[in-house]
């Protein structure tokens, strides 16, 4: 009976985990402008897309300096991470914060804020 009880609980919390994630996933895909202000000129301005793919959230990421398909969103304690390479290693951390999506990357620089503006948002 302990077991079925144990199973029961797993595949609830299971269940939320998938659910929540999916949620986060939702609120951030679409075409975003976004803007990095204390960053280095010609690092400020991107336009992102965050899709998903094969059942992964990706995000595809150009500027002038940079063009990126298909970069992989990995959620952790309900944050999206990933790690780019823009002249140096940089880790985003992107996350819901009421209605609004927020962002910073961790740089030599120190932790720079990420501004994200809704430009479309992707149909399904």
């Amino acid at each position: 009976m302990k077991r079925i009880e144990v199973l029961s609980v797993v595949l609830l919390l299971s269940l939320f985990t998938t659910t929540y994630a999916s949620d986060l996933t939702k609120a951030v895909e679409g075409v975003w402008k976004v803007k990095v202000a204390n960053a280095p000129y010609g690092y400020q301005d991107y336009q992102v897309t965050v899709k998903q793919l094969k059942g992964k959230c990706v995000a595809d990421i150009t500027s002038p300096q940079l063009n990126v398909k298909n970069q992989e969103l990995k959620e952790v304690d309900g944050k999206l991470t990933t790690a780019l390479y823009v002249g140096e290693n940089v880790q985003v951390v992107i996350w819901k914060e009421k209605k609004e999506i927020k962002g910073r990357a961790d740089t030599s620089m120190g932790k720079l804020s990420i501004e994200f503006t809704r430009k479309q948002e992707i149909k399904q």
